[in-house]
């Protein structure tokens, strides 16, 4: 069985050595606590892989037989304004 060493501060594992195994900052750890993703059972990855799918979007209709023309607009007196200077 490997032996592991996780850095009290980052966490960062290391593969236990007797140098390492002597640094203060350094705690000897199981291969489940270093390594957790390892252990997941199957039943959890499947439950995660349930909830992570996607659900189905309501259908939208893409038709446009009932849309009406554009209302035509028309202001007199903002046309006036607008064409002021301009040669007839």
């Amino acid at each position: 069985m490997t032996r592991w060493l996780k850095h009290k501060q980052d966490g960062t594992i290391y593969e236990w050595d007797p140098i390492l195994g002597a640094h203060p900052k350094l705690t000897e750890v199981t291969e489940e606590e270093a390594f957790p993703e390892r252990f997941i059972s199957q039943e959890v990855v499947e439950e995660v892989k349930q909830r992570r799918k996607r659900k189905p979007k309501a259908a939208i209709a893409l038709y446009t037989d009932d849309i009406s023309d554009e209302p035509e607009y028309s202001n007199p007196e903002l046309n006036a304004e607008a064409s002021k200077g301009l040669p007839e």
